[in-house]
C-alpha cells in the first residue's frame, strides 16, 4: 500500500473519490519500469537519484513517487559486500589505532584488511557501510507491465482512503459461485470486528466497526480495513460505503464491483478440496431438478458465521444445504460440528467421510440429518435425502 502522504484524493459535496492513474498519465508507469528497471545491480542512492531526476519540476511529482513506492517495495535489495560491514568497520578501526590515521597508514589498514577478508583492496572503503540503506543493491526487479503497475497504483489509492474510515458496510449480493467464505475468513485474520444481516435470495449486510467505533480513531485498525479491500474484489457482486473522518470533517467513501479494480491478491481455487470439485462434476452430470450452487448462504452465529458448502435450488423455489465434511483435523472438526450445530439449520445436510470416525457424540445437537459415505460423495445419496428436508 502506499503511505498516507502519497495517497491522492478529492472530497466534494460530502463524498471522497481516490485519484485513479488512466489517459495519458498512465505513460508514467511504463517511465518508472524503465527508470527503476535500468538500475538493476547499482544503489539505492543511485536510482533515488534517477527517480528525483525524473520527477524534474514535474507537478506529477507525487504519481511518480507513488508509482516507484509500489515498484521498489517489491524489489530485491541486498548488500554488495560478502563480510558484514561491522565486522569490516570493527577491524578497520582496530587497526587504524595501531597504524594512525595518515594516507599511507589509510593504505596499511586496506591492505590488511583485503588480506584477512579475501577481498579485492579497491571494494573495501564501499564495503564498509554497505549495509546502510543508500548503498543497498537492487538486485531484482518484479515482473510487471506498466498495466500491471498501473493497477497496483490505483488499488492502493482505493484502499488507502480507508486509513480513514470510522465504519464500513458490505452488501454482498448474490454469487454464483459464491466466495463469501473466504471473504469472512479475511475479516477474521484481519481482526475486524463485523456482523451480519440478509439472507440468501437479498443479500448480506456486512457491518465492519472501524477504530473510532471502539475506543477512538487509530491508524493500525484503518490499515487493516484497508488490507481488507482485495478480499472484497474477489466476490462477484458488491457494494461498499465507509465514513471517513478526514482533517476533522464527514465524508462518504463508496466502491461497487462495476468499479475496474483489480486484486493484488491470488485468486483463491474455486474449491476447498478434491472431495467438493468432484461432487460437482458428477452432480452436473446427474439428471437433477436441484441446482447446486457454491457458498451462497451466511449464517451469522454472532462473533462468527457458517457458510455451507453449496446450496441445493429446486425449480419450485424449495432450498437445501449441503456440508462435506471430509478432512480429519481433530480442531477441524470440532469447529465445523461446533458450527452446524449453532447453525440449527434443519434443511443442511451434512455429508461426513467414514474416514473420519465420526461418533454420535460429535453430532449431538444438529438439526439437520447426516449421511456418511466412502471416498466419493454420490449426488443419489444426496437427492435420496434432500426431498424430506424440512424448509
Amino acid at each position: 500500500m502506499l503511505p498516507s502522504d502519497l495517497l491522492r484524493y478529492s472530497t466534494k459535496s460530502g463524498q471522497a473519490y481516490p485519484f485513479y492513474l488512466k489517459g495519458e498519465r498512465a505513460d508514467w508507469a511504463e517511465k518508472v519500469l524503465q527508470v527503476v528497471t535500468a538500475h538493476i545491480g547499482q544503489t539505492r542512492g543511485d536510482l533515488d537519484e534517477a527517480l528525483k531526476a525524473l520527477e524534474g519540476d514535474s507537478p506529477d511529482y507525487q504519481l511518480i513517487r507513488g508509482l516507484a513506492h509500489l515498484l521498489t517495495d517489491k524489489a530485491d535489495f541486498n548488500l554488495s559486500s560478502p563480510v558484514e560491514p561491522e565486522i569490516l568497520r570493527q577491524d578497520a578501526f582496530l587497526l587504524a589505532n595501531q597504524y594512525g590515521h595518515g594516507t599511507k597508514q589509510i593504505e596499511s589498514v586496506l591492505s590488511e584488511l583485503a588480506v584477512k577478508h579475501n577481498l579485492p583492496i579497491e571494494t573495501i572503503p564501499d564495503a564498509l557501510y554497505s549495509d546502510l540503506p543508500e548503498n543497498h543493491i537492487l538486485t531484482a526487479v518484479p515482473e510487471l507491465t506498466p498495466e500491471k503497475l498501473v493497477n497496483m497504483y490505483n488499488l492502493a489509492q482505493a484502499q488507502g482512503l480507508l486509513y480513514y474510515a470510522k465504519w464500513l458496510v458490505v452488501h454482498a449480493y448474490r454469487n454464483v459461485p459464491g466466495e463469501y467464505r473466504r471473504l469472512f475468513h479475511r475479516l477474521k485474520l484481519f481482526g475486524l470486528m463485523y456482523t451480519v444481516e440478509g439472507n440468501l435470495d437479498d443479500g448480506y449486510r456486512i457491518h465492519v466497526d472501524g477504530p473510532a467505533s471502539l475506543f477512538h480513531q487509530t491508524r493500525r485498525y484503518g490499515i487493516k480495513m484497508a488490507i481488507f479491500l482485495p478480499a472484497l474484489l474477489q466476490i462477484t457482486r458488491w457494494a461498499m460505503e465507509a465514513e471517513l473522518e478526514i482533517k476533522g470533517k464527514q465524508v462518504i467513501y463508496t466502491l461497487t464491483s462495476e468499479s475496474q479494480l483489480k486484486s493484488n491478491a491470488a485468486k483463491p481455487p474455486v474449491y476447498d478440496s478434491l472431495l467438493e470439485s468432484s461432487f460437482v462434476e458428477r452432480w452436473i452430470k446427474a439428471e437433477t431438478p436441484w441446482a447446486l450452487e457454491r457458498e451462497v448462504e451466511i449464517v451469522d452465529l454472532k462473533g462468527t458465521v457458517f457458510v455451507p458448502d453449496f446450496a441445493l435450488r429446486h425449480t419450485d423455489g424449495r432450498v437445501k444445504h449441503v456440508e462435506i465434511v471430509g478432512f480429519w483435523h481433530p480442531d477441524y472438526l470440532r469447529r465445523k460440528f461446533d458450527k452446524a450445530r449453532k447453525a440449527g439449520m434443519k434443511n443442511l445436510l451434512l455429508a461426513v467421510s467414514e474416514r473420519l470416525n465420526v461418533t454420535n457424540e460429535h453430532l449431538e445437537g444438529i438439526a439437520g440429518p447426516v449421511i456418511f459415505f466412502k471416498g466419493k460423495l454420490e449426488p443419489k445419496a444426496v437427492l435420496d435425502v434432500i426431498e424430506n428436508l424440512a424448509e
